[in-house]
């Protein structure tokens, strides 16, 4: 069994994710009583995400499942797959993200001739724009290397709803699927940090418990949460003033000993404006 079907399967809070890798798994058996010279037939990907609800882990995920597999796609180059943001350029001026893209793909297939793999491409900026001849550009570029790629093309939940043409238009160009990505729910992200402070060796009071459910409430309602991240900053918070409190060394936590945590204290507003974070210009990830 493929090792990273089962960690996407224990995935919280990712079910179009998942069910997307077992139609993709089912694809794979079916493919293995056809020629091996048979062409990926995978479609692109049109992903609608909740800020935080961990692409860049999903996509690794899913570039190692797709190489195990062995018979879904090719990957070649120095990088499974990499992310990049697509700036928008109004008509009267050049479009400079055509050739910043080809850029990151040479950078991405390295000394080699070609680069085949996953490509994730953010395009929140081009909503109501997407009509335009320099997206359309962008979109015959990226079907003329459909062969060698897999495009997954995403874009913020907050612009979900203004998307309809987007669809469209990429629809003519590439064959597409379209999947959606939410934030686990904070019974999960409680669960995820009650694990965190477990592995400190701390346990929590029905009180303390109450107070960090109200707490992780509080921080999932930003716009710009991000998700487990900002849960482990959290967690690793509270097991440094725990740690380095002389004053107490109760491995159980408390209402009390988490009131520097609670809604309304100095920290949670702190960490509230820390989680609006903005995408510095033409950020590109690799994996």
């Amino acid at each position: 069994m493929n090792q990273y079907y089962e960690t996407i399967m224990n995935l919280p809070a990712a079910d179009d994710f998942k069910h997307l890798v077992q139609k993709w798994n089912t694809l794979s058996d079916r493919l293995k009583q056809t020629p091996l010279s048979t062409p990926s037939i995978l479609p692109d990907m049109l992903w609608i995400v909740d800020p935080g609800s961990g692409i860049t882990k999903k996509l690794t995920l899913l570039s190692e499942y797709i190489a195990a597999q062995g018979n879904l796609m090719d990957f070649y180059g120095d990088v499974k797959f990499f992310e990049f943001l697509m700036n928008y350029c109004p008509p009267d001026t050049p479009c400079t993200e055509i050739p910043r893209l080809m850029n990151e793909v040479r950078n991405a297939a390295g000394f080699r001739s070609e680069y085949r793999g996953m490509i994730r491409i953010h395009i929140d900026e081009w909503i109501g724009h997407c009509e335009e001849e320099h997206f359309t550009s962008l979109l015959e570029y990226l079907a003329s290397n459909s062969d060698n790629w897999l495009i997954i093309f995403t874009i913020s939940s907050f612009k979900a709803s203004d998307s309809s043409t987007l669809e469209a238009i990429l629809s003519m160009y590439l064959r597409i699927e379209k999947l959606t990505l939410r934030l686990p729910d904070v019974q999960s992200l409680f669960e995820y940090a009650e694990d965190i402070l477990a592995s400190f060796g701390f346990t929590l009071n029905e009180q303390a418990k109450s107070l960090l459910v109200d707490s992780i409430e509080i921080l999932k309602r930003g716009k710009y949460f991000d998700g487990y991240k900002t849960i482990k900053l959290l967690c690793h918070d509270i097991v440094y003033d725990s740690f380095s409190n002389s004053q107490n060394s109760d491995t159980l936590l408390t209402e009390q000993t988490l009131s520097a945590f609670s809604v309304g204290s100095p920290y949670l507003e702190r960490a509230i404006i820390k989680t609006e974070r903005i995408y510095p210009i033409g950020f590109s990830v690799r994996g």
